[in-house]
């Protein structure tokens, strides 16, 4: 038998690719960031098998799934072999047990040079949870404070390009961390996949500073780590980042109003916010929906909910800034600290 290798000993492989090989739910839900998905089952076919192993029929459920999975194996191996190529290719099922263990088994006899993950996804995910707290205790917070609309996210991606550690936990959890967050941007990633990313993001980091946006716990369904936020939130390196009022329109503006699906999101919002803003308002606010008068909606929404409901704790602020221009604010930020 072939022997599987921990996460740990893959990390030290170049060029490293896995390869989830559950079904296509399985993998949609969650999985190992930036794997690719080959299902030795499909979703209808691994229903069909699990429903006759768990009445009991163990022989006729195996010989069902050798005959479903032997419909692919062709295809399987030539999309292997040529991954392999220019990529260490490692395997992985749910347990690193019968799916991946058959297939992996079978293709090494064939002579491909690949991997096979022990414990499966479920060995990767004792992984997260053990690393993850250690990689966020590891490093120092730059927490950047301001209200809706002042454009922290757009300070933050400036940053970036500047070749900064930078910690978009908006962008990971794909949501604006508002009641709004969601509009125009479809589902979020599960808890898991968003701790997966996050863990992924943090080893990608250097020993320098991780400039973050302060979030509250959650964002959208996303549960933020509480080490993390103590972290942030408690990092002598506090700025806070003002805008005007018509700016602050300007960019919501820009990152809620997309397309027809955005504005019915708006819509589904404001009815969700009838409890905090008052039916007559939100009565009123979708009037002006539909007659596109979003900087009345903004501008109402500003005052009435998002600065009253989403404020800016006291701090001890390291620095203050003013953005009119959000290169020239990231840049001044970049410049107090050094960088």
């Amino acid at each position: 038998m072939f022997v599987a290798n921990t996460y740990s000993e893959l990390l030290e492989k170049e060029n490293l690719i896995f390869v989830d090989v559950r079904s296509e739910s399985e993998y949609n839900k969650e999985t190992i960031p930036n794997s690719i998905n080959i299902p030795i089952l499909n979703d209808s076919q691994r229903v069909e098998v699990s429903t006759i192993y768990d009445n009991g029929d163990q022989e006729k459920a195996k010989q069902l799934a050798a005959r479903y999975a032997s419909e692919k194996l062709e295809h399987i191996y030539i999309t292997l072999k040529e991954l392999s190529e220019k990529h260490n290719v490692c395997l992985f099922c749910q347990r690193g047990s019968l799916r991946s263990t058959v297939l992996f088994n079978m293709m090494k006899t064939m002579g491909l040079n690949i991997y096979k993950l022990k414990g499966g996804y479920k060995s990767y995910r004792r992984y997260v949870i053990e690393k993850l707290e250690e990689l966020i205790n590891s490093h120092e917070y730059v927490n950047i404070n301001g209200f809706t609309g002042v454009g922290k996210t757009e300070i933050l991606n400036e940053i970036e390009k500047n070749g900064n550690n930078v910690l978009n936990l908006e962008k990971l959890a794909n949501h604006r961390g508002s009641t709004l967050g969601n509009v125009g941007l479809g589902e979020q990633p599960t808890q898991k996949m968003f701790e997966s990313l996050l863990l992924e993001k943090l080893m990608s980091f250097d020993d320098g500073l991780v400039f973050v946006e302060s979030e509250s716990s959650k964002i959208g369904s996303i549960n933020v780590p509480k080490n993390l936020r103590n972290n942030y939130n408690n990092s002598p390196h506090q700025v806070m980042v003002y805008s005007d009022l018509k700016d602050r329109i300007e960019r919501i503006k820009a990152d809620y109003i997309t397309d027809d699906n955005s504005i019915l999101d708006i819509e589904n919002s404001i009815d969700r916010l009838s409890k905090y803003i008052g039916k007559t308002n939100s009565t009123l606010l979708k009037e002006k929906l539909s007659e596109k008068n979003y900087d009345y909606i903004i501008e109402n929404l500003i005052v009435k909910y998002y600065d009253i409901n989403y404020s800016v704790k006291k701090k001890d602020f390291e620095f203050t800034v003013n953005n009119d221009n959000s290169q020239k604010c990231a840049n001044e930020i970049m410049n107090f600290y050094k960088i």
